[in-house]
């Protein structure tokens, strides 16, 4: 079926090439939430590339095309001032959280690497995004930032000390990872059950995630659930104690939290959900117990560090195995910064890129698992924001006047389109795609956003 398909393919790009030669306009789809037109003076006149054909493997993460896809992993913790919890045997620093963490988020990064899967390590060393000066804990790091935009850095203030530099720090990380549009973020922590200030000497896994996104209830808990059975199932396979398995929880941690828009009584403090929520699926492992000993120890050995990487890796597999409607949109010609540099200052570290002059070349990969319909609208829209990005798409959506061509899994075209004007002022354009009435990125994969202006 693929030698016909491809001809089918060369006819349609023909009768394209043929149309535009005669001046006839390419058709725009009418399915767009009411909003302002894009004026006629603007209008583009895009021209689509070949198709690339999915270049296949054996990944088993997507056997399409493995490189299409990134995993942001988020190794919990790290930095001079922040440990996790400390080693409760007081055995020193190369047992705490942060160490084993990070150990956890190199092996799964070596396994995904493998695989061919792209991936951003939110972290590499014991290193804080947002800043780690604090002389009196003999900490010399980079100088706190205000990543959050809650005005205050560092240790904040009295009512505050310790809760802006964690949120300001985790902020960071989540933005690391939107400006990467990572396709998922997994975040590695390890648990410490107290009761009445004593350890209690138990074993379990946990993960949480949360419902409260367009794509939380379908493709975040979807993730979580996998991520938990591979965790639990390979650290169990090698523990030689009993380890429970708390399975999966909606619970609004700040990681995997969206923003708090409304302040209500049971949430009056909005600064205690980030002010840019993770815009793919965000899931938060608690893949052991440092309070059990036997189990202390299993994590912080290779051999618990491999199994739990590969309960971790398997995990995202299933996920990608069923994952229908996805795309990556990126700039073409070797543009698209993964991950984005870090920009100079106090305030957030990472930004959208800026716009380029003139026409913009995008590349288009299909990343899910079901061919495109041969309708869909590429949409753009500017707002005005101070912001690094948008926390949300703008009101006002529409198609850009590219066609689409219809992609098996894994494959990808480059376009190349005029955007809409941008507005006075500094504004982000968001640029997603859409099937009928629904937004790529209402599905858990992140568009791409340009800035008008640098920071």
């Amino acid at each position: 079926m693929r030698p016909v398909r491809a001809v089918i393919r060369g006819l349609v790009l023909a009768m394209l090439v043929l149309l535009a030669a005669c001046g006839a306009d390419l058709p725009i789809s009418t399915q767009a939430p009411s909003a302002e037109p894009v004026p006629t003076d603007a209008a583009p006149n895009p021209t689509t590339g070949p198709i690339e054909a999915a270049p296949g493997s054996d990944s088993e993460i997507y056997p399409p095309n493995p490189g299409a896809i990134v995993v942001a992993i988020d190794a919990g913790h790290g930095g001079c001032l922040d440990w996790g919890v400390p080693d409760p045997s007081e055995r020193g620093v190369q047992l705490a959280e942060k160490t084993l963490t990070l150990g956890i988020a190199q092996a799964l990064r070596d396994l995904l690497e493998a695989d061919g899967v792209r991936v951003v390590m939110i972290r590499d060393s014991d290193e804080a995004l947002a800043g780690d000066d604090y002389p009196p804990l003999d900490c010399e790091g980079p100088p706190f930032r205000d990543v959050n935009g809650d005005g205050m850095s560092g240790f904040g203030n009295d009512d505050q000390p310790e809760a802006t530099r964690t949120r300001d720090e985790l902020q960071a990380r989540l933005d690391l990872a939107n400006l990467s549009r990572a396709d998922a973020l997994v975040s590695i922590h390890i648990n410490s059950p107290f009761d009445a200030g004593q350890p209690v000497e138990i074993a379990f896994s946990e993960t949480f995630y949360t419902d409260e996104t367009p794509w939380g209830v379908d493709a975040t808990a979807r993730l979580a659930d996998a991520i938990e059975s591979g965790v639990v199932a390979h650290l169990g396979a090698i523990a030689d104690y009993d380890r429970g398995d708390r399975g999966t929880t909606a619970h609004n941690f700040y990681l995997v939290a969206p923003p708090l828009l409304e302040e209500t009584e049971e949430r009056p403090n909005r600064w205690a959900q980030p002010t840019r929520g993770g815009l793919m699926p965000v899931v938060l492992s608690e893949v052991g117990s440092i309070t059990l000993r036997a189990e202390h120890d299993l994590l912080a050995s290779d051999t618990g560090q491999d199994a739990v990487a590969t309960g971790l890796f398997e995990g995202i597999a299933a996920f990608f195995e069923d994952r229908p409607l996805a795309a990556r949109i990126g700039l073409a010609g070797g543009a698209d910064a993964v991950p984005p540099s870090e920009v100079p200052g106090d305030g957030p570290p990472y930004w959208a890129e800026v716009v380029p002059d003139g026409p913009v070349r995008l590349t288009l990969t299909n990343t899910g698992t079901r061919a495109w319909a041969s309708d869909l609208d590429l949409v753009a829209g500017w707002q005005e924001t101070d912001q690094p990005y948008l926390a949300f798409p703008p009101d006002a959506l529409e198609p850009i006047g590219v066609t689409v061509p219809a992609l098996a899994p894994g494959e990808s075209v480059t376009i190349e389109v005029t955007l809409p004007p941008a507005p006075d002022g500094r504004s982000v354009a968001w640029i997603s795609l859409r099937e009928g009435s629904e937004l790529f990125s209402d599905l858990g994969s992140p568009a791409l956003q340009l800035s008008s202006e640098a920071p």
